[in-house]
């Protein structure tokens, strides 16, 4: 995984805490829990991911995607 300026101490670790955080709020909205592709903008990065509820309410992450 690639992640913005990686070579800055720590960014990596940062990408991931805040993705985690991103996962949790989409959990956390019964509204998203939709079976079309929806979309959701990450806090700190310039990022989009892209999920699906699959059956028994399965969250799958599709793409993540840098902002255009």
């Amino acid at each position: 995984m690639r992640v913005f300026n990686a070579e800055q101490e720590k960014k990596g670790i940062d990408f991931l805490e805040d993705l985690k955080m991103s996962i949790d709020c989409i959990l956390q909205r019964p509204s998203a829990k939709s079976s079309e592709i929806a979309v959701n903008k990450m806090l700190n990065f310039p990022v989009n991911i892209h999920y699906v509820f699959e059956n028994e309410g399965n969250l799958f992450i599709t793409a993540i995607f840098k902002e255009d």
